[in-house]
């Protein structure tokens, strides 16, 4: 298995969604959602550029709710959300997993995104393969 196989696999796991937030919203809509591994000061870790985006996973059935919540506007500019949804997510309260960041980024359309995910996700399953000879 190699990234792109694992990418192929993996294919539209989560669909994307940008949203413009009020400023004053946007803690709100962080405390409903998992941060992305890919943002924040991890962004590093992928070679992406830290922005002021708030960026993370968030169940197919609580979209509408978290939207209502937070007054998200769909096909508004500048936009200040991004949410990953899927039908289900792996289980943690925590940023979501590096694997999880790094296929989803590795379906981007942006070359350097696409680069980062499939670059980690060898990365990882390079690491995992070395473990498995350790034991």
């Amino acid at each position: 298995m190699d990234a792109e196989n694992l990418t192929r696999l993996t294919r539209r796991r989560a669909m994307m969604v940008e949203y413009w937030c009020r400023d004053s919203n946007l803690a709100k809509v962080k405390a409903l959602i998992r941060p992305s591994a890919a943002t924040g000061i991890l962004a590093g870790m992928f070679q992406l550029t830290v922005t002021d985006v708030v960026e993370g996973y968030i169940a197919a059935d609580a979209l509408d709710d978290a939207v209502r919540q937070c007054r998200l506007k769909q096909g508004t500019t500048p936009v200040r959300v991004r949410l990953h949804v899927a039908d289900s997510l792996p289980a943690g309260e925590r940023t979501m997993s590096l694997g999880v960041c790094a296929a989803d980024l590795a379906e981007s359309n942006d070359p350097r995104e696409r680069r980062a995910g499939l670059e980690t996700l060898q990365q990882l399953i390079d690491d995992h393969h070395r473990k498995e000879h350790q034991e």
